[in-house]
């Protein structure tokens, strides 16, 4: 039999996955539909506008969240 060393994805690496998926998908979506080249009705091309901004915001809070809290209280910090 052939054993490999590697982890097998667990299901919150497969769900982080698939959101990720999900909202690259949901941004590649609105920003094509927001570019247009076509006369859309007004409500849809708001609709793209406020799902790409919340998915600004998530993609911002994400990566606060992934950083550490740099100068909050350290060293570097000029008093």
């Amino acid at each position: 039999m052939n054993y490999s060393n590697k982890t097998t994805d667990t299901s919150t690496d497969k769900a982080q996955g698939l959101y990720d998926r999900i909202k690259a998908t949901l941004a590649v979506a609105s920003q094509f539909i927001i570019a247009a080249p076509v006369k859309l009705p007004p409500k849809v091309v708001a609709v793209a506008r406020y799902v790409a901004l919340a998915i600004g915001v998530l993609e911002a809070v994400e990566q606060a969240a992934r950083e550490p809290l740099a100068g909050k209280g350290g060293a570097d910090d000029e008093g």
